[in-house]
């Protein structure tokens, strides 16, 4: 799945930028292999220790009676961990294939719902897409296959505890491959649909909607299913359909409005929304006297900062200022401050609408500069620009 489809593009307003190299994420950071970074979400610690027991306390000791408790123990360690390394191999393949077409991959962080790779757009065209989503998929299907026959090898040389892990990982990365075919977005079968719809019909937002309202319908069977199964004693299953069904609700719903966006943002340039001459900072002003005269006065959380030639430099932002202590402000120019936490917040005039708001949906990156040839300011472009103008085109159609 496509972390970047499940991104609403109405977010609440943020703060003013920071860099986007610098923006939080929750986490354990694994490393960096083929320029991607890799997570581990907090959530996954539970759900590893889930299946685990899971598996220690009764599927393996259903299929493999009377051995030490220990023994099960270890091919629950063994089954999960190498479960998850499936998982990450199916979101690597997206990735890999993501990144061959051109379409960056920041990051992949693994879930207590699985994996999810960050890819940074929405592919130009059908082609790239159904690549992209088969890739995933692709890669199951061939774990499916090793984990099979490595279950084979074991059970040739009677070896029953490999065989039964690597025949549970087996059947679970079917699984995995099954459910990802429904053919309801954000789930990889909705992708592909949405690929081909797109491919004949000519419609990206109509292929959107279709692949969206299936991708919904399908989460209210699931939260359907998680109710019964509460109501029928089982909790932990009930209460884990409920959480799946409702995060593929709000994937499908945000894929949908992300296609409006595109569709309305097509053909704009940043220069068709900004706004025009900004107030602006001097650079050689000390923040003292820009806190008094600029951020007191027009009740703004930014402002950019610009020398003598309106070449732009950054942007002063208020929570910056908390970082100086307040006796150094006299003696700190706002340029300085703008250079040291607000590099690359400047965008050429005729950068598209599109990709501006791509930026400014990073979280905490709510304003950008807007700059000429020479790279001098001549406007502002933020985020509820952006939104505003999806709005109401939004509220036309209806």
């Amino acid at each position: 799945m496509n972390p970047e489809s499940m991104r609403s593009p109405e977010p609440p307003e943020a703060n003013p930028p920071g860099p986007q190299e610098n923006r939080t994420r929750s986490g354990v950071f694994l490393g960096t292999f083929l320029n991607i970074r890799f997570y581990l979400d907090y959530s996954w610690f539970f759900i590893v220790a889930l299946v685990i027991y899971t598996l220690s306390s009764f599927f393996f000791p259903h299929e493999l009676a009377g051995r030490d408790p220990a023994v099960y123990i270890t091919m629950g360690v063994f089954a999960a961990l190498l479960f998850f390394v499936s998982i990450l191999l199916h979101e690597l393949g997206h990735s890999v294939v993501s990144q061959r077409c051109g379409i960056p991959v920041p990051s992949i962080t693994l879930l207590f719902i699985g994996g999810l790779a960050e890819i940074s757009r929405e592919p130009d065209d059908p082609k790239t897409e159904l690549k992209i989503a088969i890739a995933g998929p692709a890669v199951s299907l061939v774990l499916v296959v090793v984990y099979h026959a490595v279950a084979w090898g074991f059970e040739a040389v009677g070896i029953p505890e490999g065989t039964a892990v690597f025949r549970w990982l087996s059947a679970v990365n079917l699984m995995l491959v099954l459910f990802n075919a429904i053919p309801g977005y954000p789930l990889d079968g909705g992708r592909i649909l949405r690929a081909l719809l797109w491919l004949y019909s000519g419609g990206f937002r109509r292929a959107t909607f279709i692949t969206s309202r299936i991708g919904v319908a399908f989460s209210w069977l699931l939260m359907a299913l998680g109710v019964l199964l509460i109501f029928g004693g089982q909790w932990g299953q009930g209460l884990l359909f409920l959480i799946i069904g409702s995060f593929l609700k709000s994937a499908a719903e945000s894929g949908y409005a992300q296609a409006l966006s595109r569709e309305f943002l097509d053909g704009v340039r940043v220069r068709d929304l900004m706004t025009h001459d900004p107030v602006c900072v001097p650079a050689q002003l000390p923040l003292n006297l820009a806190v008094d005269d600029y951020f007191l006065t027009n009740h703004h959380m930014a402002f950019p900062v610009v020398d003598a030639d309106r070449r732009f430099r950054g942007l002063l932002r208020l929570d910056s200022l908390k970082n100086v202590p307040r006796e150094r402000w006299p003696y700190t120019l706002a340029g300085e401050l703008a250079d040291t936490h607000n590099a690359h917040l400047g965008i050429p005039a005729e950068t598209s609408a599109a990709s501006a708001l791509r930026l400014l949906l990073i979280p905490g990156q709510g304003h950008l500069g807007v700059l000429d040839e020479a790279e001098r300011l001549i406007g502002i472009i933020t985020r509820h620009d952006l939104l505003h103008f999806i709005r109401i085109h939004t509220e036309l159609e209806d």
